[in-house]
């Protein structure tokens, strides 16, 4: 998805930087789209401060980075969570942090919450419950940086095929499952996405504190339950 958001950025005219923890995967993208490279790994400090310095004064600030993390409660490692909300939570908060040290009065920070953070589904308890706190984090700070005319939203997607889902979504019967829970019938793409992180960069926005589901409906319905997902 954060490939899906950069294309979209600079097709829509942004000078676009993009940044992940291994710059050669990052290379081909950015010769692409004539955007510049750099490192960060986002549950560093040093490594967020260092990036945001880099890449010079900001207009809109955004974080994709993120994965997912499933296991039981009664079984849960601190260490897992741990490390889910030290990706989710501490290093947004500390993305923004260095990002709106670097904008001006005015701009956008744009956070990746989940459908999960809204739908409860068993074992992501960890992974959900960060981004559930992601999701009022974001509101907090749209009252903090609101006097600067800095809006901070997030977008929470559905089920999209990228690299890290593919390994299940690509049996087309759990596919399926997922796409009969969504209103549209329909599993969520990385464009629809970028869209909707496009409108929240563009200046025409004027939303802030708020997290926009892209996820065809799923928000309404319910996540498949283990039992289903085994067949």
């Amino acid at each position: 998805m954060g490939e899906a958001v950069a294309r979209r950025l600079a097709q829509d005219g942004f000078s676009v930087v993009v940044a992940g923890r291994r710059r050669e995967p990052l290379e081909k993208l950015a010769a692409e789209i004539d955007a510049d490279v750099l490192t960060c790994d986002v549950t560093n400090e040093d490594s967020i401060e260092a990036m945001i310095d880099a890449a010079g004064p900001l207009d809109v600030g955004i974080n994709t980075a993120g994965t997912t993390d499933v296991g039981s409660i009664a079984k849960i490692k601190r260490e897992r969570v741990e490390a889910q909300f030290a990706l989710h939570v501490t290093g947004n908060l500390l993305f923004m942090k260095h990002a709106v040290a670097r904008m001006g009065d005015g701009g956008s920070i744009i956070l990746f919450s989940s459908l999960t953070a809204r739908v409860p589904g068993t074992g992501l308890a960890a992974y959900a419950g960060a981004k559930a706190a992601l999701e009022h984090i974001v509101r907090i700070a749209a009252l903090e940086f609101g006097p600067r005319s800095i809006r901070v939203n997030a977008v929470a997607p559905g089920f999209t095929r990228t690299p890290m889902t593919e390994a299940f979504l690509a049996d087309e019967r759990i596919a399926g499952i997922y796409k009969n829970e969504t209103a549209l019938g329909q599993l969520t793409e990385p464009a629809q996405v970028a869209s909707a992180v496009a409108w929240l960069a563009s200046d025409d926005c004027f939303t802030t504190g708020e997290t926009i589901a892209v996820s065809g409906g799923a928000q309404l319905l319910r996540l498949p339950t283990g039992a289903e997902l085994r067949g």
